[in-house]
């Protein structure tokens, strides 16, 4: 998982990626919401579990692990958590024919990029973290974590 300026998928499953890994997004107060990002995230299985289904969750939460709510899809309706959900099953790796590969090698996987194009309505100056669950488990390895710049603090006066 990280965390870039700009990533896509090819049909190919290539992941293309411009400014990868970066770990502070920027914020605009004018318009209340972050920079522009994408979340890029991959799960891969070994080849014992070809074949197999699982349920992923990935999830935002703040510096205190909890799920990051916002503001609902219209004036009234209650906040959302932000979090992505999907049942996958882990295949075995395809490629165009004619091709010899070796028979179950190569991990099983699937991958998301999440887009956000016109940012996040986060706070400034607050640390946040992507999360993965597979089938309702996680561990500190599953999480990227992310800081929303804010202004410096200006002088004191007095």
């Amino acid at each position: 998982m990280f965390l870039a300026d700009y990533a896509v998928v090819d049909p190919a499953g290539k992941i293309n990626a411009i400014g990868g890994g970066l770990t502070a997004v920027g914020f605009n107060p004018g318009t209340g919401m972050s920079a522009s990002f994408a979340l890029f995230v991959q799960v891969g299985v070994p080849p014992a579990l070809y074949g197999s289904q699982s349920a992923i969750e990935i999830l935002l939460q703040d510096a205190g692990g909890e799920l990051v709510e916002l503001p609902g899809p219209a004036p009234g309706l209650p906040q959302q958590p932000v979090r992505v959900g999907q049942a996958v099953r882990f295949d075995e790796p395809q490629f165009p024919q004619p091709v010899s590969v070796p028979a179950r090698f190569l991990q099983a996987r699937v991958q998301w990029v999440l887009g956000f194009t016109s940012g996040l309505p986060l706070m400034p100056s607050q640390a946040y973290s992507w999360r993965v669950k597979i089938d309702d488990e996680s561990n500190d390895e599953w999480i990227e974590r992310f800081v929303v710049l804010g202004p410096a603090p200006g002088p004191v006066i007095g």
